[in-house]
């Protein structure tokens, strides 16, 4: 074949049957000829005589066969590479390395994407060390400014995708910053040189943590950074704050003489500069000092609350944002007002940097931002221009959350009333502002609504601000959400919202009646009838019933629906319509509980026509398999007549492990097993057999594997021991693989989070074997002691205190073996002192009642043991 011209028609084709078809040639040759085949890419990569089209194509046909986003196919694509021959791996090394230095950009940066992926695979297992070299090589002044550029894409590439934790890879950074901090400095000529060092200097900043401990390296990158804010390229100086960004979160400790130095005048000198970009970057490095301080401050409090001393290595609060106040706040205030009329709403301003950054402030300051901001407010809110008037409502709403609440109750008595006459604002901007600053105060400082007097007249102007633009609708949806959930208890007999709710529902319905969906006004309509029906009061639970007639009609007449989709939009707007009415009736079916039994029938009977009617690769399948689950839910043992009609769809699922419907399914048979009780025996085999399947799969996903073995504990506890007995070994042997994963000090932090959440899982299902062969204790003696280890084990982790769940169903566990048996079977095990230290920790009155009182109970089993 014309290999040129089947890459050609692959990733440039306008004919969809002839790109198709290429692309099926060049699928088939990677995974028939993978050598062959990289070696026709590298050649078509390294002819200067082919087009630059071509010459790109092949540098990320090359990439994309090394790189993947899954975790799995990742690693068996760098198994596949490591596998060739080193000297066809030479060869391609070679001919990216050249491609670095051709004149093309494109071809270039194609090249620096290709030697980053090689570099990904390859330099953690201490290979290719001479790459950092060559690179270091290729940036020196004297090199041509086009290769130094490629080459600091490049480090950038490897920098942004490499290990911070891998001793391998950091041993070869020194030379890859030197390169980087070579390119960055001042005396560089070419800004765009500059540019690309200095993206490569944020990638890269990770990995700097010994040369910022020494102080004159330190001093050096940080003078590197400071030199860049001031340069005349705004694409340079953006980079370079946002530097400053990611140094202060990684770095705050060293920042102190930083700061005092340089970096407020700097970064206030930014946050005012005529380039939005820049502006927005320099007001980015505020809210990320905000929130450095914010956390330092919330983890000084937790360990005063908790009264445990703070580690020596705990972070100093060095309070720069309260310093800097008196300039920061006037400039991010004069910053709101700057707002294009016709700007898109989905498109990041500087004025919305402003507002996020004064709301971190007002959280990190607290009463310190209330009389500037109110000055400013006092002095917009009435003027004759739109950006002043929103920018006075958004600085407002902005600080609802940080001060003293009671400092805030009378402001927002004063500005209510206004605030409600400018939802008639000739400006839709204005009233979107003013849709969202109510929600704002609903949200954070609801007690400052007078429900008598205040409540019906801001109803009264969501009600139609509902019926106005999407985006002021989209507002007024989420401030009835947050009205809901503050003034609302669910299942007490009335609340203040009560009297509004037939007003509510009809004009939410009117509104998610919506053609489009533009600014998630549909969507958020029936996110806020969701939240109304969540938070309904007995006086209210008729009018959530009857809703559920209106949202079965939209349903059906979505079948219809169906069969009109001429476009890929058409089918993404009736997906997104058929889960949110999903998400809704599933909310209601919750909601009002056994009463849904009588309309069951008629429930199952759509879920399951959407089941066998539902369009390839929908996403509404996992959206219909949690409604079904509700309804297990809802009606217990009633739900058995219709279980036998979803096995079918359920086991489907199971057999894609891969897709996110497979882990609804899990969550399903869950859910059935809860609600049948011992008449799930029958189902058993054949959701086992699937669950199994699963668990001793290696090549699935693996974030599926505690969602099923979470499951498997339903279903044991659920149906006894007669019925799990059968699969009582294998699980065993499964859960204690499972426990033997350990944790270490250089592991990714997913890996890290990943074997946490595995541990839960264990505990869960080992708590449910537990409960379900209660009646039969010798059936399950001989995995006691691989249970109490596995506690042991978890118990010792920081982790487990800090999740209340996981004490309470460690020490439920504990109880339970003991009651189970009262002959001292295991005695010696339960005298141990670890177990009784679990027990104490779980009686701190940090926890819940009910993790003390299952604590308490737990050592009274104990005490009969000893």
């Amino acid at each position: 074949m014309d290999f040129v011209q089947v890459l050609e028609k692959a990733l440039l084709g306008t004919d969809a049957q002839a790109r198709a078809e290429a692309e099926t040639q060049l699928k088939d040759a990677a995974r028939d000829h993978f050598v062959p085949y990289m070696g026709m890419l590298t050649t078509v990569l390294a002819d200067t005589n082919n087009r630059i089209d071509v010459r790109v194509l092949a540098a990320i046909a090359l990439k994309n066969e090394l790189v993947a986003k899954d975790l799995r196919t990742k690693e068996s694509k760098a198994q596949r590479w490591i596998a060739i021959d080193q000297g066809d791996k030479a060869q391609i090394k070679r001919s990216a390395l050249e491609a670095l230095t051709t004149p093309s950009e494109r071809v270039a940066s194609a090249a620096a994407q290709l030697v980053a992926a090689i570099a990904d695979i390859e330099l953690p297992l201490g290979q290719w060390q001479e790459l950092p070299g060559l690179l270091v090589e290729s940036t020196k002044p004297e090199v041509p400014d086009n290769v130094k550029k490629a080459s600091l894409i490049a480090i950038g590439y490897i920098c942004e995708t490499a290990d911070p934790n891998n001793p391998a890879v950091v041993s070869q950074m020194d030379g890859l910053l030197t390169a980087i901090i070579q390119g960055a400095q001042k005396s560089e000529p070419n800004e765009v040189v500059r540019f690309a060092a200095m993206e490569a200097l944020v990638n890269s900043l990770d990995f700097v943590k010994n040369n910022f401990a020494n102080e004159s390296e330190r001093n050096f990158i940080m003078q590197v950074i400071c030199e860049a804010t001031e340069a005349s390229s705004p694409e340079l100086q953006s980079c370079a704050f946002n530097a400053l960004s990611r140094t202060m979160l990684l770095y705050y400790e060293y920042m102190r003489p930083y700061m005092e130095q340089a970096l407020f005048s700097l970064t206030v000198a930014g946050m005012n500069s005529s380039n939005d970009m820049v502006a927005s970057m320099a007001v980015e490095f505020w809210s990320t000092v905000c929130e450095e301080e914010i956390e330092i401050m919330l983890t000084e409090a937790e360990a005063e609350t908790s009264q445990i001393a703070l580690p020596a290595n705990a972070r100093q609060n060095f309070h720069f944002v309260n310093t800097a106040l008196d300039k920061i706040l006037p400039t991010l205030l004069s910053l709101l007002t700057k707002k294009d009329e016709d700007a898109d709403d989905d498109e990041w301003s500087v004025a919305m940097a402003a507002g996020a950054c004064l709301t971190l402030l007002a959280q990190n300051v607290r009463n310190a931002v209330i009389p500037v901001t109110l000055q400013f407010v006092e002095a917009n809110l009435s003027s004759s221009n739109w950006a002043n008037r929103d920018a006075a409502i958004m600085a407002f709403g902005s600080i609802l959350d940080g001060p003293d609440p009671n400092s805030l109750r009378q402001l927002i008595q004063q500005a209510l009333q206004p605030l409600l006459s400018l939802m008639n604002d000739p400006s839709t901007h204005v009233k979107d502002t003013v849709a969202w600053c109510l929600g704002r105060i609903a949200d954070s400082v609801v007690s400052a609504i007078d429900v008598e007097k205040d409540l019906p007249p801001m109803i009264h102007a969501l009600l139609a601000g509902l019926q106005d633009a999407p985006g002021v609708a989209t507002n007024c949806c989420w401030t009835i959400m947050n009205l809901s959930e503050q003034l609302s208890v669910t299942g007490d007999p009335t609340s203040p919202l009560a009297q509004f709710y037939p007003q509510l529902i009809t004009s939410l319905l009117q509104s998610s009646a919506r053609s489009d969906n533009e600014n998630s006004a549909r969507t958020s309509a029936y996110e806020a009838l969701s939240t109304l029906v969540v938070f309904a009061t007995v006086d209210v639970e008729n009018l959530v019933l009857e809703l559920s007639g209106a949202v079965l009609e939209r349903l059906h007449a979505t079948f219809a629906m169906q069969h009109q989709i001429v476009s890929g939009d058409d089918r993404a707007s009736l997906e997104e319509l058929q889960v949110n009415l999903l998400g809704l009736l599933t909310n209601i079916i919750r909601r009002v509980g056994s009463k849904v039994q009588s309309g069951a029938d008629q429930l199952m009977t759509m879920f399951l026509e959407l089941l066998q009617n539902k369009l390839p690769n929908s996403l509404v399948e996992e959206d219909v398999f949690i409604a079904v689950g509700a309804v297990a839910g809802a009606i217990g043992p009633a739900f058995e007549p219709y279980a036998t009609a979803f096995v079918a769809f359920i086991v489907n699922a199971l057999k894609e492990p891969d897709l996110p419907s497979s882990s609804t399914a899990v969550g399903l048979i869950a859910d059935i097993s809860h609600a049948l009780g011992p008449a799930m025996s029958g189902y058993v085999p054949m959701f086992m057999a699937e669950l199994l399947t699963i668990l001793q799969n290696n090549d699935v996903r693996r974030e599926i594997k505690p969602v099923v073995l979470s499951c498997i504990g339903d279903i044991a506890s659920s149906v006894g021991g007669a019925s799990f007995e059968p699969y009582l070994v294998p699980v065993h042997q499964i859960l204690v693989q499972g426990a033997r994963l350990e944790l270490t000090a250089d592991m990714p932090t997913d890996t890290v989070d990943y074997i946490l959440t595995l541990r839960d899982a264990i505990l869960d299902a080992y708590v449910g074997i537990t409960v379900g062969m209660r009646e039969t204790p010798h059936k399950i003696q001989p995995i006691i002691p691989d249970i109490l280890q596995f506690l042991h084990l978890v118990s010792q982790e920081p982790e487990f205190i800090m999740s209340e769940s996981s004490v309470r169903s460690a020490v439920g566990l504990i109880g339970d073996i003991a009651s189970m048996y009262p002959n001292g079977e295991f005695r010696e095990m339960l005298q141990q002192q670890w177990i009784s230290d679990v027990i104490k920790k779980a009686r701190d009155k940090s926890y819940g009642k009910t993790t003390r009182d299952m604590a308490k109970w737990a050592r009274e089993q104990q005490k009969r043991q000893l």
